[in-house]
């Protein structure tokens, strides 16, 4: 993990009273290891969970899946991660801002894999809602890069939603794309 990266998680760690659930699946692993390895990682994280197949993502959303790799499931796993998230604050604790970040994608594979590499991350809470789609140049990038692309706009999007107003920059490609849907 680089060294802007890291300050931004000790940041995030810092925050008071924002707590969450992380829910990633095909990519976006390398953010739950960063989020863990610096201290303060039980102030933000009350859970993280990577349902990688897709029987397991269907049984973690207990619905049937036509496509899991799109901003629309980001979302219900975002959304999953957000009512889990209030299932596990006491009730006493009425300061604490809650919210679920979701994580779907289909990265750099060693099979022959139609369609673009891409991610798609939401993150929620009571008065937010906000979907990040990265798409890959395939050719160009192999999936450790990809890997570590969708992991810092995962750790960007919990600065977001813990009020800091910084972000790491994800360095793309000049043909990659990028968008932000609040």
């Amino acid at each position: 993990m680089d060294r802007k990266v890291g300050n931004l998680i000790t940041r995030i760690h810092a925050s008071e009273n924002f707590k969450g659930s992380l829910v990633v699946t095909g990519c976006g692993s390398m953010s739950i290891a960063w989020l863990f390895s610096i201290p303060g990682s039980s102030n933000t994280l009350l859970s993280a969970y990577v349902p990688y197949s897709k029987k397991s993502l269907e049984l973690y959303l207990d619905k049937d899946l036509t496509n899991h790799v799109s901003e629309k499931e980001a979302l219900s796993i975002a959304n999953a991660a957000y009512k889990n998230t209030l299932k596990f604050i006491n009730t006493s604790e009425k300061d604490i801002k809650v919210f679920g970040i979701g994580c779907t994608g289909a990265i750099a594979t060693n099979r022959n894999r139609k369609g673009e590499d891409r991610a798609h991350i939401a993150i929620k809470s009571k008065n937010k809602e906000c979907i990040y789609s990265v798409y890959f140049n395939k050719l160009k990038r192999d999936r450790t890069s990809e890997e570590i692309i969708v992991s810092k706009q995962i750790i960007n999007a919990i600065a977001y939603i813990s009020e800091i107003p910084d972000s790491i920059p994800l360095d793309l490609l000049e043909d990659e794309k990028f968008f932000e849907t609040n």
